[in-house]
């Protein structure tokens, strides 16, 4: 955003301090405290002015009041006026996730700085709301971004960010792109009486349970969380993603699913809001060919994934709504069947069940071996993507990246859920935990540009940063000394936060 010019002369402006506010009085320059809180009837920042704390000269500069000079008999250091704060995380948002905040500006100007502070508290210590308004006291941030917290005014901030869906619709707009979006949806139990988006319903595990709903919107590649949209818990997952589409606007998006979303309706649906979708089909699908899989790793047909051979085929799915006699042609997109051979795994699936034909004979017999010889190691998708056999299945191998990153989705967003009052906070908490997840899967890339990901996690870099401190002595900001550990993640990330 442009910044306004300010109407005092640069030789006041140096003095003016974090937290300070400059008056002019009668041709004078005067200097107080100055503090924010959230007013839950204006929905905005109220200014609170504090004590006047003194003067500002062109010659002297500032000149202190006599009320809070200190006296020059006081020692040095004054063990009374030392302070630590965390400076790492703190440091690092404001350095390297300017795109993330910069747009939370010009959605929510009169909140941003809450919903800053709030992401602090849940990245750094998975703070409920209670402990939020303390972490946040801890942090040099603090002295950039002047307001009060407490569990009060955090409550009264997710209602009122919760209660209007556009401005979170706009802030995530931003970040969808023009490229292929993944969309997935996982639920999220929550056992609070008050929230209207509970229902019980049947989760994964296959126990019933009190949940709501929770689809997402990823980049492909990146896996960047994008968009996210909540539902009720008795609503199914494709209207979700009907809903969540239309919502969005996004017309490119790509559903990849899983087996248990495969069947005729679901399909049907899919093509009807001209959707593009990869699925896996159930191994015994009448649209397999079986007869081609034996054949497959003795064929021509093949791509290496992972530095592991792929053999494959492909062919036309019959379209169930066109009779074979008609000669109507479907204005529908083409159905295919891609049918995969993964070498490595064949082999290890053969294995393992060797293995256990030997430990539990009864069971894993001979005669199965043989049934599933054409099994093994194979995968079959059904898809309306006009794309080749590769293509088809690099898209579907991304899925586990987001199986891995909904893990996260969960341990990030699931806290506190089981508190929430009502829908609207529910909503505002999430939109919350949606910007943690954007700072955490920044850090994520970050780690895997520079091949650390596998020795260095996205906790080991946030508790190796928190570590970095600063102290206020006798009013005056000090780096302590940084950890050899800290200065060698920095040193190898190309990161400086001082």
């Amino acid at each position: 955003m442009k910044k306004t010019k300010s109407p005092y002369p640069d030789w006041v402006i140096k003095h003016r301090k974090p937290g300070t506010e400059v008056r002019l009085m009668r041709g004078k320059f005067y200097i107080y405290e100055v503090s924010s809180v959230y007013d839950k009837e204006k929905k905005r920042a109220r200014k609170i002015t504090g004590k006047y704390l003194g003067k500002i000269t062109e010659e002297e500069g500032f000149v202190a009041s006599n009320f809070v000079k200190v006296p020059k008999s006081l020692p040095l250091i004054n063990e009374n006026k030392i302070t630590t704060r965390e400076y790492g995380m703190g440091a690092f948002l404001e350095h390297y996730c300017s795109d993330i905040i910069d747009i939370l500006k010009i959605h929510f100007p009169e909140q941003w700085e809450w919903l800053v502070a709030c992401l602090y508290g849940r990245l750094v210590h998975s703070s409920p709301i209670k402990n939020i308004g303390y972490y946040f006291k801890r942090s040099y941030l603090r002295e950039s971004i002047n307001i009060t917290l407490n569990p009060k005014n955090v409550s009264q901030l997710l209602r009122d960010v919760g209660k209007n869906r556009t401005p979170l619709q706009n802030y995530m707009k931003s970040f969808l792109g023009s490229s292929v979006a993944l969309i997935d949806a996982t639920s999220i139990v929550s056992y609070s009486k008050n929230l209207e988006r509970n229902h019980v319903s049947k989760t994964k595990n296959g126990t019933y349970e009190p949940l709501f709903n929770l689809l997402y919107f990823y980049q492909p590649g990146t896996f960047t969380p994008a968009y996210y949209r909540l539902f009720d818990g008795n609503i199914k997952d494709i209207k979700m993603i009907q809903m969540a589409v239309e919502e969005s606007g996004y017309k490119d998006a790509l559903v990849i699913a899983d087996k248990g979303f495969c069947s005729d309706e679901n399909l049907e649906i899919l093509d009807h809001s001209n959707l593009k979708f990869i699925t896996p089909l159930k191994r015994n699908s009448t649209f397999i060919k079986k007869e081609l899989i034996s054949d497959l790793p003795k064929g021509e047909q093949m791509f290496l994934f992972a530095g592991r051979i792929i053999y494959y085929t492909s062919y036309g799915c019959p379209d169930p709504k066109v009779k074979k006699k008609s000669s109507k042609k479907s204005e529908r997109p083409l159905r295919r069947i891609h049918i995969f051979v993964d070498e490595e795994a064949m082999i290890k699936e053969k294995k393992d069940f060797v293995h256990r034909m030997n430990k539990h004979p009864q069971t894993y017999t001979k005669e199965k071996f043989q049934e599933k010889l054409n099994e093994f190691g194979t995968f079959v998708a059904i898809t309306n993507l006009e794309e080749d056999a590769e293509v088809i299945y690099q898209y579907y191998k991304s899925r586990i990246g987001i199986e891995v990153l909904f893990d996260g989705v969960k341990n990030i967003l699931g806290n506190d859920s089981t508190y929430m009052q009502n829908n609207d906070a529910l909503e505002g908490w999430m939109f919350i935990n949606h910007l943690t997840l954007q700072i955490h899967h920044k850090i994520y890339q970050l780690l895997t540009t520079y091949n650390m990901i596998s020795k260095t996690s996205v906790r080991d870099f946030i508790e190796y940063l928190s570590d970095i401190r600063i102290v206020k002595v006798n009013n005056k900001w000090i780096m302590e000394t940084m950890p050899k550990d800290q200065q060698n993640l920095l040193s190898k990330l190309n990161l400086s936060i001082t």
